[in-house]
């Protein structure tokens, strides 16, 4: 039941980019893709703030051919991590997968069509924030239905030239305001937006 006045849940976005704005090579790779101590710890920060996790179907496969199994029983930030993912529930969007599963803790399911409308009630309803990990296809359906509240954006020191870019095909002009940056000293910097 959502309370007059109650606070709206929010969807966050984290992905890491490039310099020139891509989200993978043309194959898809991301092995550009760097972390360090501090990256881990504000991403198991933000973790804390989420009960949802959002997937595409590629995510959520290669997702869940390692987080299930990973360990968490050791006193560091990753195994951490790997306990926020795994009892975090799971939303997959998917038009062809069957079913989906999360190794033996029974918390994803499945969403066929109408993301807009399923994620609005969503945030509607009482719970902790939203994180989406996904791919192009699935933020440009956030971003073209006004779905994502914040932009948490890693943004690599590497220019690949060519690739999947974060934002294809928008039709409408997207404004952000800046909230904060974050530089690490693995040269990775942290932007975090929200729309205007």
């Amino acid at each position: 039941m959502k309370f007059i006045g109650a606070t709206m849940r929010k969807v966050f976005l984290q992905i890491d980019v490039t310099l020139d704005g891509f989200i993978a090579d043309a194959s898809g790779e991301t092995d550009w893709v760097t972390s360090n101590e501090t990256m881990n710890s504000e991403a198991s920060e933000l973790l804390d703030t989420v009960d949802t996790i959002l997937l595409g179907r590629v995510a959520y496969q290669d997702f869940v051919s390692f987080w299930p199994f990973a360990d968490m029983s050791a006193p560091t930030t990753i195994s951490k991590i790997t306990s926020q993912i795994n009892h975090a529930d799971k939303i997959i969007f998917s038009k062809t997968l069957d079913k989906v599963q999360w190794g033996t803790f029974n918390n994803a399911r499945l969403i066929h069509d109408n993301i807009p409308e399923e994620i609005t009630k969503l945030k509607a309803s009482s719970g902790k924030n939203l994180l989406l990990y996904a791919g192009q296809k699935i933020i440009f359906t956030f971003v073209q239905n006004n779905l994502i509240d914040e932009y948490h954006l890693r943004v690599h020191p590497v220019v690949l030239g060519s690739g999947l870019p974060l934002f294809p095909h928008i039709e409408n002009r997207l404004k952000l305001n800046l909230l904060r940056t974050r530089p690490y000293d693995n040269g990775v910097v942290m932007s975090i937006y929200q729309p205007k």
